[in-house]
């Protein structure tokens, strides 16, 4: 014969060990949730030394910060054209340039100092050894006839005076809108071909 010993615990006793259980096991949860994000933060924050003295390296840094500014370029005392910017940056090295920022504007003069045509952007880069200024995000060229080129990035060459992009362009006359891609015209936006 076998004796069997049953019992039955307090329904209260019963409540309290389901409740500590219950908490061990979000507890364990818990724990390994924070493992888990801990390993991943470790692992994601891992920067390469050349990564950090490439960001800090002061030849990265602009030699000339300006805020609000204004570069005139001129040819045989006549200006040619202006470059008004919210943020310009001035940077050295092998090729110098200067970065536009935060929104530019370049007004283009004629041969008696009037407004030929104007293009705001969002951003602009003057590479000051091939004398280039690529213009890109929210790209307008405006003439004085009023005629209106939308583009994404634009490059005017200061030495040819001339405009050009391989991008899609959009061009809004008083007689209608061109569509078409890639784009060469002079800097004064009145004569223009589109390439496609």
């Amino acid at each position: 014969t076998t004796l069997q010993i049953g019992f039955t615990l307090h329904p209260f006793a019963r409540w309290f060990f389901q409740r500590k259980y219950d908490y061990l096991m979000r507890a364990k949860g818990n724990a390994v949730f924070f493992w888990l994000v801990l390993s991943t933060m470790l692992t994601a924050c891992h920067n390469e030394i050349s990564e950090i003295k490439a960001i800090t390296d002061p030849r990265n840094m602009p030699v000339q910060p300006n805020r609000d500014a204004t570069f005139t370029y001129t040819e045989k005392g006549r200006i040619k054209n202006k470059l008004i910017a919210a943020k310009l940056d001035r940077y050295q090295g092998e090729s110098p340039y200067m970065l536009a920022s935060s929104g530019f504007t370049m007004i283009f003069f004629d041969s008696l100092e009037t407004e030929d045509a104007r293009l705001p952007a969002v951003n602009g880069k003057y590479d000051e050894t091939t004398n280039e200024l690529i213009a890109w995000e929210n790209v307008v060229l405006v003439n004085v006839h009023g005629e209106k080129l939308e583009t994404e990035e634009l490059i005017f060459a200061q030495d040819s005076t001339g405009i050009h992009t391989d991008k899609f362009v959009t061009i809004t006359t008083q007689s209608g809108v061109i569509y078409g891609e890639g784009l060469e015209s002079n800097d004064s936006f009145t004569k223009y071909r589109i390439l496609k």
